[in-house]
């Protein structure tokens, strides 16, 4: 395996101990607010404006101009049981989508939050919709990892595997923003103009680097470093060298060097009382190297190789700042690692095996599943063999159409191909020699292929009967699928975060007990996803985890794990 050397200008986001007050009386507050939210990505945008909505006063502070993660996103929320799906002809429910999820999450969330998620899917999609975001239909049932332009409903996790459908009815769940391509900052730039059109107030280029409590152990604000105006420029230039772009791993790191300079060396020190609260939506850490040597350090390894979905203020600062408190961080060695092999659906017909020859998952599977299996492989090396037939398939495939789908999948797949270290042999031996695979494992996997299609049975790793055929006549290609290979796509991010409760979204201390004043949504917090991400899972529950924090905060809740409390 080709290790890769990861630099140090990655290392910690630096968050200082918490400032202790004996009152908020006791210092100058620069900005006095309600309730302070710490990111301005999706969750806290809608942290912010459903807690304007509730009554509050509320300031966002942001490291640089907004929109993290999510305007870099594809604009996927999941939901079921909606009118959009309705509006489309799509019979679903709810309850069969909490039949699915439960497959799916595992222990992530109590069933009765995975349950009141589903239910609230439909609501939260229809909110969104009265603030501007425009949904539509026009279902695409095939298998892809994004749909079409022109389509805007599809299955975006596992739901039409045979294994999945026969415990939860399946349904295309992915409802994707309209407009061209991804679509993620379509979603942003209207959460950004409604969080305009309520007046609340935006700290840009502020990084908060550390809480403030009263004796009480109460967070009561914030305290951060605002950059002058004069090195915004600069600052949003390093910004936007760093996000989900392949062969950039070194110019990101410098950028994240860069700017950490920029703010340690320009920035001024600033206190953000919050009255009733903060919220902590800044995102998960994979651009923070340091914690992800500490959490996951085989993924550390190829870091380099990955598509790392987010931007700069990924940086596990939010997780520290609850941590800082007594915060327990909880599932931080999770992470969503996608290995994407259609489009080109030919590649699905393919055989994908290990080192030793053995086929080890089903090729149609979702591709954080197939991601997954790769890097626990030997050496993290996987081959995608295809013979005669499916490769004059490819190669019809991966001619540009005109339908919009070239350059954003057929491209970066036909790279691959052609730089990620392709293989070909006229028989399955010199194939093997080639990939250094075992040739004898190699022959025995082609021979089961035959023999399972013989017995009329189905594939006993589940794919679907449309793409599960036997291995037929060479000459043999073999695609290059290992988690060191740059050239093959591999998003990557972290699903772990900031316990909280699941009634409040209160962070949670390590000894069980919430932490007064301190929220966590979205990336930053334990989710819905915290086990297992499918497409849109994270936009919808930072739907989710926002607006159940910023009621909790104004005391539009029921929760019995905290009392909203005195605010004073």
């Amino acid at each position: 395996m080709q290790d890769q050397d990861i630099t140090p200008a990655g290392e910690g986001a630096i968050i200082e101990e918490p400032l202790i007050l004996g009152s908020a009386d006791a210092v100058q507050w620069d900005v006095e607010a309600d309730v302070i939210v710490v990111g301005f990505g999706g969750a806290g945008a809608c942290a912010a404006i459903e807690a304007a909505d509730q009554g509050c006063n509320v300031v966002i502070v942001d490291r640089f101009e907004g929109g993290g993660a999510t305007a870099l996103s594809g604009g996927v929320h999941y939901a079921g049981g909606t009118k959009v799906q309705a509006e489309a002809g799509i019979v679903d429910r709810a309850q069969d989508m909490y039949n699915y999820l439960r497959i799916e999450t595992g222990d992530a969330v109590s069933d009765e939050t995975l349950l009141r998620f589903c239910h609230e899917s439909g609501s939260n999609i229809e909110w969104l919709r009265f603030l501007g975001v425009e949904f539509g239909g026009n279902p695409y049932t095939s298998k892809t990892v994004y749909p079409p332009d022109g389509h805007f409903l599809y299955y975006s996790g596992n739901e039409p595997l045979p294994a999945y459908a026969a415990k939860a009815r399946p349904a295309v769940r992915g409802h994707r923003v309209v407009g061209k391509g991804y679509t993620g900052h379509v979603y942003f730039s209207i959460l950004k103009k409604a969080v305009e059109q309520r007046f609340i107030p935006i700290q840009r280029h502020t990084k908060v680097v550390r809480l403030v409590q009263d004796t009480d152990r109460r967070v009561i604000g914030v305290e951060a470093i605002a950059l002058p105006v004069r090195h915004h420029k600069d600052h949003l230039r390093q910004y936007k060298n760093v996000g989900p772009m392949p062969f950039t791993f070194e110019k990101a790191e410098k950028s994240i060097a860069r700017a950490r300079t920029l703010e340690n060396e320009n920035g001024l020190r600033i206190r953000l009382r919050a009255r009733r609260g903060v919220i902590l939506t800044t995102g998960g850490f994979c651009y923070n190297t340091h914690m992800l040597k500490q959490y996951m350090p085989n993924y550390a390894k190829f870091a380099s190789a990955m598509l790392r979905m987010g931007s700069m203020g990924c940086d596990g600062s939010g997780i520290q700042l609850g941590q800082s408190v007594g915060g327990e961080g909880r599932k931080l060695s999770n992470n969503f690692y996608g290995r994407i092999i259609s489009p080109p659906a030919a590649f699905v017909e393919g055989m994908i095996v290990n080192r030793h020859g053995r086929r080890f998952y089903n090729e149609d599977a979702y591709n954080a599943e197939l991601g997954e299996a790769i890097a626990e492989q030997p050496d993290g090396m996987a081959w995608l063999i295809l013979d005669a037939e499916v490769w004059r398939k490819l190669r019809k495939q991966l001619v540009p159409k005109g339908d919009g789908q070239f350059v954003q999948w057929y491209l970066p797949a036909l790279v691959n191909v052609i730089f990620g270290g392709s293989r070909k042999g006229r028989t399955l031996y010199a194939l093997a020699k080639k990939c250094g695979i075992d040739e004898r494992g190699l022959q025995e996997e082609a021979q089961t292929s035959h023999a399972t299609i013989a017995s009329g049975h189905g594939d006993p790793l589940g794919k679907s009967s449309d793409y599960f055929r036997a291995l037929g006549e060479g000459p043999y290609h073999a695609i290059n699928m290992s988690v060191w290979n740059k050239f093959m796509l591999a998003p990557f991010l972290t699903l772990g975060g900031l316990t909280v409760g699941e009634m409040s979204g209160q962070v949670i201390s390590v000894d069980g007990k919430p932490i007064h004043g301190l929220y966590a949504a979205g990336r930053a917090a334990i989710g819905v996803c915290a086990n297992r991400y499918m497409s849109g899972m994270s936009l919808s529950d930072g739907v989710f985890s926002a607006r159940r924090a910023a009621r909790h905060i104004a005391g539009r809740t029921l929760d019995t794990e905290c009392p909203a409390g005195d605010f004073s």
